[in-house]
């Protein structure tokens, strides 16, 4: 019997990628619609990528198997590269790292500094990133000391820092994560997007040389200045 106290499936980030963790009492078709669901609310930020499928103590035979990676390829674009069962040997399971606040803006070293001690979980970018390129952080947060150029894009899921301007696309919380934020020095953005929920630039969007951040409430997404 499935443990109601435990999501049928989890999206993850970890050092060696992404992991579909699956309840080991759901049912085949429990997870199959909890894979529906969860992908549901994630749109195409993770298509093109690889994971790995964390059984636990669960046993899927092979026809089991062949189902679903054909569900998360076909349907999802996602390519299952590793089934991982429990061992002693699995790294352990972590919680996902979250910033506790936006460093305060007296200066850029001292921001520099500040953003050096967080956890390690959080990738730097150490460059302006240009159309078409598309940067992902899944195992936490992202910060880039630069500025994202229009038909830029950056992925993360947790927060996400951009110390420049952020012009292109920013998505926060990409495996569902709606406590998430986006902050930027100077956000004039293509799109946001926050867990499920996204905003797009309004047509006469003005740039505020001032910093801002973006933020979920009452299920919508809040642009407010940053103090």
């Amino acid at each position: 019997m499935q443990n109601e106290s435990r999501p049928t499936v989890e999206l993850k980030g970890f050092r060696d990628g992404m992991r579909l963790i699956i309840d080991p009492e759901a049912s085949m078709q429990q997870i199959e619609q909890a894979i529906v669901d969860r992908m549901a609310n994630l749109g195409d930020s993770l298509s093109g990528l690889t994971m790995n499928m964390d059984l636990g103590s669960r046993s899927l035979n092979d026809e089991e198997l062949v189902h679903l990676k054909k569900l998360l390829n076909d349907d999802y674009g996602l390519e299952v590269k590793q089934i991982i069962g429990d061992s002693q040997d699995e790294p352990k399971r972590t919680e996902e790292p979250k910033i506790a606040g936006v460093p305060a803006l007296h200066s850029e070293e001292r921001v520099y500094d500040q953003l050096s001690q967080l956890n390690e979980e959080t990738r730097f970018i150490r460059q302006t990133l240009r159309s078409g390129q598309i940067e992902r952080a899944l195992e936490g947060n992202m910060v880039i000391l630069g500025d994202v150029n229009p038909g830029a894009e950056v992925v993360a899921a947790g927060d996400i820092i951009v110390l420049g301007a952020l012009r292109g696309v920013a998505h926060a919380g990409a495996l569902g994560n709606i406590a998430s934020i986006i902050f930027a020095l100077n956000l004039v953005p293509t799109q946001l997007r926050i867990g499920r929920f996204i905003t797009r630039a309004p047509a006469d969007q003005q740039q505020h040389q001032r910093a801002e951040v973006a933020r979920v409430l009452e299920d919508a997404i809040v642009v407010e200045e940053y103090d």
